[in-house]
């Protein structure tokens, strides 16, 4: 091996190694909440995963700096990235919330991700084991969350309290007993598994004949993401999957389309039956109660009544949280109408929150104004016009649910500040290279 072979040899490896720590760090990312399972001081198995992407990614994006610069997506990020900086430099002069302006800035660091993707992920082929190991993360996240619904809905109910407080601990998500002894339970990384629905969904309607390990494999996300009782949740799947199958009957023949999609909403409606009659749990009738102030239960009465439970109040179920968030919403707003176009800078807060980030469009507005919401979306809009062009002249592939996993980040970021933390930042960073190759077999 001579030295120009032993150099790329050295680079290819480190290419790899890079690959490698990205796919375990999206298995973290979808599975393990803020990934503070396990610390030491500032550092966790995530933090220093993405220490390992970085040093392996930076100096590859070096050497490839010159083929870098002629994509439009550079461009695209090194306004962000300097407008970002712009604004953090701001937030400090103009005094803003200490504790807040430090947790934007580590929030919007992840956007550093979508240019280490761009040269650890070649081709299609590194791709998809990235987006493998995030859906293994939100199966094994969906199988906690069922596993933990039987344990404190019917089996351990008493060890709920102490569980609670350990996973509030270390920021997986939480776990609430609500009402008809259903638990709500929810994933600080819960939108991944509103990803692998959509893309389960698509390997399913792929499948020459129906796919019972896709079958399952949706129907825990599916399951688990019910569990949350989240309408912003609900919203989002909803909308994701009805974009998943408009896709989807675009590239297979509808018949089959809405037959296994019919197949898989009886098995999910028998499953939670059978589960809430063993379980004696009333999930169906809190998920209406939650979402449309309906007391199902009273329309159509399981054999078990709760009647130790007393008379359910539909408007407290969610009128607390409402008129929070109307407040939170008005006090943004005022805000923003202060300064509109630049923002007041990073870590500006409103009275209401004390610090806590919400609705993720007003908080960018308030923060980073108009244009910084803009130069945010702004590679979202790129990578739609690679795929349109690319529909064109390609067959349409899966790339398609990929963009849709993106908008169905960018709907429930409306509720919950999805987009400026790993969590959805990741698949944004999937989302830009994904269309980025689909653009490049035009050329091939």
């Amino acid at each position: 091996m001579d030295k120009l072979e032993q150099k790329e040899y050295f680079w290819e490896r480190l290419r790899k190694t890079g690959l490698i720590c990205l796919c375990l760090l999206f298995f973290d990312i979808a599975s393990t909440g803020a990934g503070h399972y396990v610390t030491a001081g500032w550092f966790s198995p995530r933090i220093v995963l993405t220490l390992l992407v970085l040093g392996c990614g930076l100096p590859l994006y070096c050497r490839d700096l010159k083929n870098q610069v002629r994509k439009p997506l550079f461009l695209l990020l090194l306004a962000l990235f300097v407008y970002l900086a712009m604004e953090a430099f701001r937030g400090r002069v103009n005094g803003n919330h200490a504790g807040v302006w430090a947790s934007d800035i580590m929030g919007f660091a992840w956007l550093g991700l979508i240019p280490l993707i761009q040269v650890l992920v070649r081709d299609k082929d590194d791709l998809w084991r990235v987006i493998s190991f995030g859906l293994a993360g939100a199966t094994f996240q969906a199988v906690l969350c069922v596993l933990f619904n039987i344990i404190f809905a019917g089996v351990a109910p008493d060890a709920l309290p102490g569980f609670v407080e350990w996973i509030w601990d270390i920021q997986w998500g939480t776990l609430l007993p609500v009402e008809y002894n259903a638990v709500r339970i929810f994933c600080r990384s819960s939108m991944y598994m509103v990803i692998a629905c959509v893309l389960f969904l698509g390997r399913q309607m792929k499948s020459e004949r129906f796919s019972i390990k896709y079958a399952v494999l949706f129907l825990l996300n599916f399951i688990a993401l019910f569990f949350t009782y989240t309408r912003s949740m609900y919203l989002t799947l909803f909308a994701g999957l009805v974009l998943a199958l408009v896709v989807l009957c675009r590239q297979y023949p509808v018949r089959r389309v809405l037959l296994r999609t019919l197949v898989l909403a009886g098995i999910f409606l028998l499953s939670m039956t059978a589960e809430d009659l063993i379980l004696r749990q009333g999930s169906f009738q809190y998920a209406m109660a939650r979402c449309f102030h309906v007391d199902l239960n009273a329309v159509i009465p399981y054999p078990h009544t709760w009647t130790d439970t007393g008379p359910i109040d539909m408007e407290d179920i969610t009128e607390n949280t409402n008129a929070t968030r109307e407040q939170t919403v008005r006090e943004l707003k005022e805000m923003i109408r202060t300064s509109p176009l630049i923002g007041h800078g990073l870590g500006a807060v409103v009275p209401s929150r004390d610090g806590q980030d919400e609705y993720f469009y007003h908080d960018v507005l308030m923060r980073c104004g108009v244009i910084g919401l803009l130069l945010y979306l702004a590679p979202a809009g790129l990578a739609l016009i690679q795929l349109i062009k690319a529909r064109r002249k390609l067959k349409e592939g899966e790339e398609a649910l990929i963009f849709t996993g993106l908008i169905c980040f960018l709907i429930a970021t409306y509720y919950n500040p999805w987009m400026n933390a790993a969590v959805g930042i990741s698949w944004y960073a999937v989302t830009l290279r994904s269309a980025e190759l689909k653009g490049e077999e035009i050329h091939e």
